[in-house]
Formats: structure tokens, C-alpha cells, sequence
């Protein structure tokens, strides 16, 4: 008995130290207990209220009626966005504009072409040439970046323009 009480004076610090490590550790798990406590008297105490004020199978059916509507509103905007998305892929995102002079008698920058694409670089390039007695406005299509039609090194640059997102 001596030699234990020996070995206990010995490493008495240790032993203490010990003691409030543990009790510092019950006191945390003391604090989570408690509020997970709290949390699930709380949700008891509304799922009470709320069967205080009716049935448990009426509350159920609504519950499950409001899911469903839920879910058919959820379906609905679904559809909605999956329209508007392919919308948004048809329309025209990127724009490209060139002003020059077309003839050297014109003076000013008064001739231009414009390049309106979609996402995928489709759509058109418009052009409009300006002479001293008459204009001349042309639109040739576009598909990937490309038209059928002889395109202009401006009509070229205008496209280059709007899929670099330049102006």
C-alpha cells in the first residue's frame, strides 16, 4: 500500500492533469448533449403544436398535397428553363462592328459592317457600303463563322470582332 501511495506522490501532477484533461472532455461532450437536447425539444414541441391543432392524418395529407404541388411547380420551372435556355442559345450574344471608308473620293467612316452571332457563331453579317450618290446595304448569312457568300475583309473582320467579343 506504501508503494503505491509512493508512485501516486511521485506522479501526482501527471495524475492531476490527468483529471482535468478528462473533465474538460465530459464538459464538451457535456455542451454537445445539451444542445442536440435543445434542438430536438424544440422540434418536439412544434410537431406537438402542430398536432394540437388537428389530425395526424389530415396534417399528412397536406403535407403530402403540398409536396406535390411543390413538385409540379418544381417540373414546371424545369420546362420553363430548359425553353429558355435553348431561346438564349438561338439568340444573338456577340456583335462585331467595323466602320471604314469604302472609296477614297468619300471622306469619313461612313460605310460599315456589323457581325450579330449566337452562341455557336451563327446568325448575319450586315454591311452597308456609302458612296457620294447612293448606298448599298447587303446580309449575308452566317453558320459556324462561315457564309455561302464572298465576305469582304471587313465583313471578316466584323465576325472575328464579335466571337473575340470585341467592338
Amino acid at each position: 500500500m506504501q508503494e503505491l501511495m509512493m508512485i501516486f506522490n511521485k506522479n501526482m501532477s501527471l495524475f492531476i492533469l490527468f483529471a482535468i484533461v478528462l473533465g474538460l472532455f465530459d464538459f464538451i461532450v457535456v455542451i454537445i448533449i445539451n444542445s442536440k437536447y435543445t434542438k430536438l425539444k424544440n422540434q418536439y414541441k412544434k410537431l406537438i403544436k402542430e398536432l394540437e391543432t388537428g389530425d395526424v392524418i389530415e396534417l399528412l395529407t397536406k403535407n403530402i398535397s403540398r409536396n406535390e404541388e411543390f413538385n409540379e411547380k418544381l417540373e414546371k420551372f424545369r420546362k420553363e428553363l430548359s425553353m429558355i435556355d435553348s431561346e438564349m442559345k438561338a439568340s444573338i450574344k456577340k456583335v462585331g462592328i467595323v466602320r471604314y471608308n469604302a472609296f477614297n473620293d468619300v471622306g469619313s467612316d461612313l460605310s460599315f459592317s456589323i457581325a450579330l452571332l449566337d452562341s455557336e457563331d451563327n446568325g448575319i453579317v450586315l454591311s452597308g457600303i456609302y458612296g457620294r450618290n447612293e448606298t448599298a446595304t447587303f446580309a449575308k448569312p452566317i453558320v459556324k463563322a462561315q457564309s455561302n457568300y464572298p465576305l469582304s475583309a471587313e465583313e471578316i473582320q466584323a465576325i472575328d470582332k464579335a466571337r473575340k467579343g470585341q467592338r
